[in-house]
């Protein structure tokens, strides 16, 4: 392939991915406070575990990480002053764009290594899951690790995880990727 073509086929790899990762993330979100109200029904939370970070999203959206990310970066910054509108605002602009930046990723991946797409992108999911909510975020004392969290926060988030690799594997190949 000519330098010209393999630059065009990158492009197009990129934005496909972009693609994949909003629309995956959108379907995350979206699946999320329906997943938290069945795990909450069969592994009810105290009032204490709601309160946790990342444990309420129905309930306490200005709670969940990229907002607590984003209370603490303006605090650094000076700016003490973000209403939880400004901060779930700010959580919208970094799921978003986590997410875009992750279907390229998994897009680039999965094309140089068939292995990243077994289970259909449910593995990559929870592997995800386990990159962000099981290591970065405890080790940057955002959240707690999963094993210290109520086990239906940690029910929906790690399935809402596994619905996301799942739609960037189906992006993909409504793409026209290959399983």
């Amino acid at each position: 392939m000519d330098p010209s073509a393999r630059n065009q086929q990158g492009s197009r790899d990129a934005v496909d991915g972009v693609v994949a990762g909003v629309l995956a993330s959108w379907i995350k979100a979206f699946s999320e406070p329906r997943l938290q109200v069945v795990a909450e029904r069969l592994l009810p939370p105290s009032a204490a575990q709601k309160r946790e970070v990342g444990a309420d999203p129905s309930g306490h959206p200005e709670n969940l990480p990229p907002a607590v990310v984003v209370g603490r970066v303006a605090v650094a910054l000076g700016h003490a002053g973000l209403t939880d509108a400004q901060r779930v605002r700010a959580q919208r602009v970094i799921h978003y764009s986590f997410g875009a930046g992750l279907g390229v990723a998994y897009t680039a991946a999965a094309k140089r290594w068939t292995a990243v797409s077994r289970g259909a992108g449910a593995l990559a999911g929870l592997a995800i899951y386990a990159g962000t909510h099981g290591s970065v975020l405890p080790a940057l004392g955002i959240q707690r690790p999963p094993w210290r969290l109520a086990p239906a926060a940690v029910a929906w988030e790690a399935t809402s995880h596994l619905l996301f690799g799942a739609a960037l594997e189906g992006v993909r190949r409504a793409f026209g990727a290959r399983p």
